[in-house]
């Protein structure tokens, strides 16, 4: 899938909004956010913008600001990072590269609903049931807190085989783009298409909200994930990774 420079912009703008951090600042223009627990998104840099003339001074204030909360440093590096060379700049001062990911993204187009998953407006018991169940300790604690600042236009997809939950989704519309986020599947029901008749929802719902490209971030190293985007027809349009300061 090409993409312009625009619409990739389009889908890393809609990303970070997708998963609000629950302190934010700017520092020269990037987002320097703060959350606590385990997400790197929420407790990571956001480096879309840069508008200062000083990068090594923001990169220092981001890490005072971390430090100041018993938190390590961390900065989220993707294709359109400002400037270009702070991933070099990173590593020169003892950052490592942690949790290699890959954007994907697909055209899509108004469809109607599937009338087997239900979507709503917020997470309720079943949908935490499934969601919470595939992530670490340390996420769940801030999870929910995180969900609930999610904004709208946002929706909660559950599936449900026999009357029980057993897979799950969140979709949030911004910038014309439809960002999948928390898409997850009981250990049981895997593989056997749930996750497809889930993102089957949440693009069809993403377009009737005014969305043209469907787009989310997967672990790069997550062989299954990949497998099945590739399957739904989502193709790499771009990538990121974290670095973290390893002392």
């Amino acid at each position: 899938m090409n993409i312009s420079r625009q619409t990739l912009m389009a889908i890393e703008r809609a990303a970070v909004r997708a998963w609000p951090a629950l302190e934010t600042d700017d520092i020269q223009g990037w987002l320097w956010r703060c959350t606590g627990g385990g997400s790197q998104r929420a407790n990571s840099v956001s480096t879309l913008d840069f508008a200062g003339d000083d990068v090594e001074t923001a990169i220092a204030d981001a890490e005072r600001r971390y430090r100041a909360r018993g938190i390590r440093p961390m900065f989220q590096v993707c294709d359109l990072t400002a400037p270009g060379d702070l991933d070099e700049r990173l590593e020169a001062r003892g950052y490592r590269v942690q949790e290699p990911c890959t954007t994907l993204a697909k055209e899509i187009a108004r469809r109607e609903l599937p009338t087997d998953v239900e979507i709503a407006a917020r997470p309720g018991e079943p949908w935490l049931s499934v969601y919470l169940t595939g992530i670490t300790e340390s996420r769940r604690q801030t999870a929910p807190t995180i969900l609930a600042g999610v904004p709208a236009p946002r929706a909660f997809f559950v599936l449900r085989e026999d009357g029980k939950p057993i897979s799950v989704a969140l979709g949030i519309v911004a910038h014309g783009v439809v960002i999948a986020e928390c898409v997850a599947t009981l250990a049981a029901f895997r593989r056997h298409g749930a996750s497809a008749r889930i993102m089957t929802a949440l693009e069809a719902w993403g377009a009737r909200a005014g969305a043209a490209v469907a787009a989310l971030q997967a672990v790069t190293a997550n062989a299954p994930a990949q497998a099945l985007y590739a399957r739904l027809d989502y193709h790499r349009v771009a990538g990121y990774h974290y670095r973290v300061l390893a002392s």
